[in-house]
């Protein structure tokens, strides 16, 4: 009798900048990687304190566990210096950027334009869904799969990200 042949999944560590983000990668994985086929996701949060930060958490976090990819969720309202791009690329780590911030990112799926401000991209994404943005179940009504699908088709970032997710 031949023996069953273990499949070996993909992994992947995605790190984000704060909460939110962590939530709403948490609910990409749940959309995009459930049912243990595909790519093992690890979603991780760098806690903020801006871009430096979240690419050293990353490549701490790669060098600690061996995984076949590397990404990171960044805002854009700090500018990426050459050293910490630099940095990215030698630890292997995918820089996807949020234009300016995680908020703009979401007003960009919903088909809205993003302010130029983060503080105003906070307010309107709170006016336009009213939810916890930390809470990985705020993210399933307003960013099904099919909104997703469709805005990847637009957004740049966002199809960094799916396409990570998805082990391409």
């Amino acid at each position: 009798m031949a023996r069953k042949q273990h499949q070996v999944r993909k992994t992947l560590l995605i790190v984000g900048e704060g909460d939110s983000e962590e939530a709403f990668l948490k609910h990409l994985r749940e959309l995009y990687c459930s049912g243990g086929s595909g790519v093992a996701v690890t979603v991780r949060n760098a806690h903020g304190k801006g871009p430096e930060n979240v690419i050293d958490h990353a490549a701490r976090q790669a060098r600690i566990y061996s995984y076949d990819a590397r990404a990171a969720l960044l805002d854009t309202d700090i500018p990426w210096t050459d050293k910490l791009k630099k940095e990215a690329r030698k630890a292997k780590i995918d820089m996807v950027g949020s234009v300016p911030c995680f908020e703009g990112l979401l007003l960009s799926i919903l088909g809205r334009r993003p302010a130029d401000q983060c503080a105003d991209c906070k307010k309107a994404i709170q006016q336009l869904i009213d939810v916890d943005l930390t809470e990985r179940q705020s993210y399933a009504k307003h960013f099904p799969k099919a909104v997703l699908d469709a805005a990847r088709l637009k957004i740049v970032e966002l199809d960094q990200l799916l396409t990570a997710f998805e082990g391409h």
